[in-house]
């Protein structure tokens, strides 16, 4: 599983991203990864309309993940990150880090 990660916005305008492939890391960190891709349901979400995102300098997530010949997109804002996303997000933004 390949996985592109964005977060881009806020009030410095700061771009975080990471690009993982689960081939490549450690069987755990793996694991870890696609439970929580699967935990996200993203295809149920990438069918839902994109709320329009209110507020300036909010944040915006855009990620992309590649699986078996089939690749999911999704952009959200950060007042409308729906709760089986939250995990995912913090794990590849931590992972952005350097965490």
């Amino acid at each position: 599983m390949r996985i592109e990660f964005e977060r881009s916005g806020g009030f410095a305008g700061l771009v975080q991203r990471c690009c993982l492939d689960t081939e490549t890391l450690p069987p755990r960190q793996a694991r870890e990864i696609e439970q929580l891709v699967a935990a996200a349901g993203l295809p149920e979400l990438e069918a839902r309309p994109a709320p329009v995102a209110a507020g300036a300098d909010r944040f915006q997530y855009d990620l992309t993940i590649t699986q078996r010949g089939a690749s999911h997109r999704l952009r959200v804002g950060e007042g409308s990150v729906p709760p089986q996303l939250r995990p995912l997000l913090d794990r590849l933004l931590a992972h952005a880090r350097g965490s």
